[in-house]
């Protein structure tokens, strides 16, 4: 079984405390850009997967995420900025982000 790709979640998974960080504010841990270049070295892509709704209340841009993801080398992010009241279908657990990516690298 080959893995072409792995979904990695922002918040308590690269680093942070599992609650909104801004970006600018935000560390990764200290493995985990070493583990995101093993993938990489093993032609794995790797996207960024996260839930950001203080986007929807301005506390922060899509931009600045995907700043921050391209500073980590993510392959792509993708990025559920909506309200938790929007009833939107890529807010995690939905699949939304995930037939995105797909529909997006096939």
């Amino acid at each position: 079984m080959n893995i072409e790709a792995v979904f990695v979640d922002r918040d308590g998974t690269i680093g942070g405390t599992g609650h909104f960080i801004h970006p600018k504010d935000f560390s990764p841990y200290s493995f985990s850009r070493a583990a995101l270049q093993i993938l990489k070295d093993n032609n794995i892509k790797t996207f960024a997967c996260t839930n950001q709704h203080r986007i929807s209340r301005g506390e922060a841009t899509l931009d600045d995420f995907y700043k921050e993801f391209q500073s980590y080398e993510f392959d792509d992010a993708f990025i559920c900025p909506h309200s938790l009241d929007d009833d939107c279908n890529c807010h995690k657990p939905k699949p939304g982000m995930l037939f995105e990516a797909s529909k997006k690298y096939k």
